[in-house]
């Protein structure tokens, strides 16, 4: 099974502050990646493989400067 993630620990991943996180979720839910909705709570997890492929698909490559090898 994959490590779950809470609110603090995303917050700490993405360099965010929980309540960022926490309006983005309401205003605008793709600016963090999709989180686990667990019946009958109302708590706040996110799998870790679904944050790895999120930031993956959102994060562009560190720009090099333009220096070339080769």
């Amino acid at each position: 099974m994959t490590p779950l993630l809470d609110l603090d620990e995303l917050a700490r991943l993405l360099g965010r502050s929980p309540h960022t996180i926490k309006r983005d979720l309401r205003r605008n839910p793709d600016a963090v990646p999709p989180r686990l909705q667990l019946r009958g709570t109302r708590l706040l997890r996110w799998r870790e493989t679904d944050v790895d492929t999120w930031l993956a698909a959102h994060t562009a490559p560190k720009d090099d400067g333009g220096v070339r090898n080769g």
